[in-house]
């Protein structure tokens, strides 16, 4: 087969790849070596950190990458071939209106027509992560698709509510959050959307909106007996960004997240636990209460099971992340320390890769680790997602 020409296109195309995979820049022969590793442990394939210092610029390369070089580091980004990738990166451009209209009909369908058991239903879970992915690739169809459905209790209960798509908040799911409240007109509907636009307000640092947004969530006391605990969790963050934005007192909040949690323990199952553990801790730590938020993270290495749900749901190092955060801002540096080395940044959650991206390059700044890259990515990150709140957020 011939080989491909490796361009510059090419070359910035495929690092911008597996730095995303990775989840962080690679500006050091630290970087190759943990690159290198985590390379190995997902492809069981080894590429030298010296050749990854070569494809980074970080030394001088005097030749193009190897096809075998290539067909690693394209299998390690989650395609089957060099050819693959750029073809897809074609065939993404060139896609006609007719084929875009059948595929968007044909993954639609998948939605409608596929029986789900329970919420860990793994075939319906890994039907959502692919569609999810595609999406990223494919935006101009996303809309259309989230608008069909929507429309659905497949795509409502499964789609929205389960995965919630933080990095997408000021792009398509986003945007879709008002096809999902048309389509599903509950109470507790409308408490999830409006929740999820408050974390995205305060995220964008409008506190204008942010406050809007409680003049609604205020008005609404769920019933804990009903309510499932992911939907109560993104309710009770969105009161403390509201009681943040309105600099009011967050006593009574903390209260009822505690006496809610308390009784969660006895019959949840161990996947929600954790996930409602996550949700709340990440809005105590952005809002500044950072003691509290170790409460909730002192269960999670206990409860944290390596399930198929809790694979898509929520991930071990995404809480690792929390921890390090609270630790650094409670003044325990060497335990932040510690398990920020624990972290792997590839394997964030699919849908807050970015997110966690900005929290991560934030402590490894505080952590007196920045360099050049990282800041630069790092104002990337901000600029892609919008999320300006989080600019300087530890200082």
């Amino acid at each position: 087969m011939r080989r491909p020409e490796f361009g510059i296109e090419h070359k910035a195309a495929i690092k911008d790849e597996i730095e995303s995979v990775f989840g962080r820049s690679i500006t050091s022969y630290r970087d190759c070596i943990d690159l290198s590793d985590d390379i190995f442990r997902k492809t069981q394939k080894q590429l030298n950190p010296n050749t990854l210092r070569r494809i980074f610029g970080l030394v001088k390369a005097d030749y193009p990458p190897s096809r075998s070089t290539l067909a690693i580091l394209s299998g390690y980004c989650g395609f089957y071939s060099v050819d693959d990738f750029y073809g897809l990166k074609q065939k993404v451009s060139n896609t006609d209106i007719v084929e875009q209209e059948q595929l968007l009909n044909y993954v639609v369908s998948l939605f409608i027509e596929t029986p789900v058991k329970d919420p860990f239903d793994k075939a319906f879970l890994t039907l959502v992560k692919h569609t999810i992915c595609f999406l990223n690739y494919n935006t101009t169809l996303a809309d259309k698709f989230l608008h069909l459905v929507a429309k659905t209790r497949n795509g409502q209960d499964f789609y929205f509510e389960h995965f919630v798509n933080v990095d997408k908040l000021n792009s398509y799911y986003g945007r879709g959050l008002r096809y999902y409240l048309h389509g599903k007109r509950t109470e507790e509907a409308g408490m999830f959307a409006h929740s999820l636009a408050t974390l995205k307000y305060w995220l964008n640092d409008n506190r204008e909106k942010v406050l809007r947004q409680a003049d609604y969530l205020l008005c609404k006391k769920p019933s804990p007996a009903s309510a499932a605990p992911y939907m109560l969790s993104r309710y009770f963050a969105a009161l403390l960004f509201c009681s943040e934005a309105a600099s009011a007192s967050v006593d009574e909040i903390l209260i009822d997240i505690y006496k809610y949690y308390s009784s969660l323990e006895p019959g949840t199952h161990r996947e929600q636990l954790v996930y409602f553990e996550y949700v709340i801790s990440e809005a105590l730590i952005l809002t500044g209460h950072y003691h509290d938020a170790l409460h909730y993270l002192g269960n999670y290495r206990k409860n944290f099971i390596k399930s198929e749900y809790s694979n898509f749901i929520i991930n071990l190092n995404n809480l690792k992340l929390l921890e390090a955060l609270a630790y650094y801002k409670t003044g325990n540096y060497e335990t932040s320390e510690r398990i920020f080395d624990e972290i792997k940044t590839s394997d964030f959650h699919f849908l807050n890769k970015q997110f966690a991206g900005i929290l991560y390059l934030q402590l490894m700044n505080k952590l007196k680790r920045k360099n050049e890259k990282s800041l630069e990515t790092l104002k990337k990150l901000i600029t892609q997602t919008g999320f300006i709140r989080l600019d300087n957020l530890l200082d």
